[in-house]
């Protein structure tokens, strides 16, 4: 007598192919899930970093706000930040010559900074941030409240700013808000 060979039918092998191939495609869809999860949270952490490089970028101007009795520092119109800026805090008031005029403003969607140097040298122009659809400046004024306008000369308000104020939306960001307390205003 032969002895029955052994092994596996033709029905017992489908199935263990199908079981393999479901297994296979619950597999790769959640790899696909956590790359996209992975893609998703990287892209929302580089649009986080670009707004924080841009407020800590326009908090250092800010800090480093040089005023003087002839000139202000600091103007506020439609939506333009002006500020003239030292490259330190000078504590004892003496002349510097590192002192620069920076502008903030917003084409076509993009946050710009402007720089110059005292002496006329060329502008020196710096992306700050991509897709801004919305940015508002305000000046705190302790008798008046806040201000969407900071004139000079005969209009100026007497005695300096105690706040900016910076509103905007940026890509995924909407409405953000940062208030940062002036050196002189204090």
């Amino acid at each position: 007598m032969t002895k029955p060979q052994a092994g596996f039918t033709l029905l017992e092998l489908v199935i263990a192919i199908a079981i393999f191939a479901l297994l296979g495609v619950a597999c790769w869809r959640l790899f696909d899930g956590v790359i996209r999860a992975e893609r998703s949270s990287s892209a929302h952490e580089q649009a986080l970093r670009d707004v924080q490089r841009a407020v800590a970028l326009i908090e250092r101007d800010v800090l480093h706000l040089q005023t003087s009795a002839k000139h202000l520092g600091l103007t506020l119109n439609a939506n333009q930040l002006n500020l003239r800026r030292a490259n330190w805090r000078n504590p004892l008031g003496q002349p510097r010559s590192e002192l620069q005029d920076v502008s903030y403003q917003v084409q076509d969607g993009v946050l710009w900074r402007y720089s110059r140097d005292l002496e006329g040298g060329e502008v020196q122009t710096q992306k700050l941030l991509s897709d801004v659809s919305d940015l508002r400046w305000r000046l705190y004024d302790r008798d008046v409240g806040w201000r969407n306008a900071w004139p000079t000369g005969k209009a100026a308000p007497k005695g300096m700013p105690q706040a900016l104020e910076l509103q905007f939306s940026a890509g995924r960001f909407e409405q953000l808000r940062r208030v940062i307390l002036l050196p002189e205003g204090g």
